[in-house]
């Protein structure tokens, strides 16, 4: 039997340029609309979601909270299950802080276990888009990062990226109280601590989390705070469109998707 990777491409009358399938936690509110509204003509996103975790947050259970970082991918394997039979020709992961674990080898191996469950199908990371990214944007090494984690998560992010040969000058961690309050950030709080970051000496600054809503604002605030920001969103969905070989631009998101 053939892989899906490798079954004749079925003619879509939308999505007939790519169909991309979609993985998002069962509370994330933010990263569809977001994907959707970076959608080109041609296009089409189906979405599947993956059944939440228990991460022990707002009651102060940090012990709790780094054992739900050392979740495996049962959960993901599991939705992707549920893609394949529409043959999407690529799969987005639409959840971020599990891809960092482990540094740069620990987010190939995952990558790798998540190829094999979608039968060859592309997979796109959130923590290989923000590297494919910096590379294209040609930014320096001095990097500020905002999450909606709490340290356990910001410190994965750290690791990470310092194993990518980036310095991390600085996390600011919003500690949200649950998956499900990241989607309710208020901007302001998100532009207050983008400025905090702006004011440090870093070349870039970076945003994990595909649940808080920062894609259109990320776009208009490096105008005004001088220094490129990359939203996770803009990031992940951008890679997926010119791993697809999709070369449109959109407008609203900044320069990975208007410019490059």
């Amino acid at each position: 039997m053939k892989s899906a990777a490798l079954q004749e491409r079925c003619t879509d009358s939308l999505g007939y340029r790519a169909k991309i399938g979609v993985l998002v936690p069962a509370t994330n509110t933010i990263a569809q609309p977001e994907y959707e509204a970076m959608r080109v003509p041609g296009v089409t996103n189906h979405v599947a979601r993956m059944e939440p975790s228990r991460r022990g947050q707002a009651g102060g259970d940090m012990a709790a909270y780094r054992r739900s970082l050392e979740r495996g991918s049962e959960h993901i394997s599991v939705a992707i299950a549920q893609l394949l039979p529409c043959r999407p020709d690529l799969i987005l992961l639409g959840h971020s802080i599990d891809t960092f674990r482990g540094g740069v080898a620990g987010a190939k191996e995952l990558h790798g276990k998540l190829v094999d469950h979608a039968e060859g199908i592309p997979v796109i990371l959130p923590s290989h888009a923000f590297l494919a990214a910096l590379r294209v944007l040609g930014v320096g090494a001095r990097v500020g990062v905002l999450t909606p984690y709490w340290p356990p998560g910001d410190e994965q992010v750290r690791e990470f990226f310092e194993d990518a040969d980036y310095e991390v000058v600085r996390i600011i961690g919003l500690k949200c109280p649950d998956p499900l309050a990241i989607a309710g950030t208020p901007q302001s709080r998100v532009v207050s601590a983008l400025k905090e970051l702006a004011a440090e000496d870093v070349d870039v600054i970076l945003q994990p989390g595909t649940n808080l809503a920062t894609a259109r604002l990320a776009a208009s605030a490096e105008t005004w705070l001088g220094k490129p920001i990359v939203a996770c969103n803009t990031a992940t969905y951008w890679h997926a469109l010119r791993t697809l070989g999709i070369s449109s631009t959109s407008e609203g998101f900044g320069p990975l998707l208007a410019n490059h």
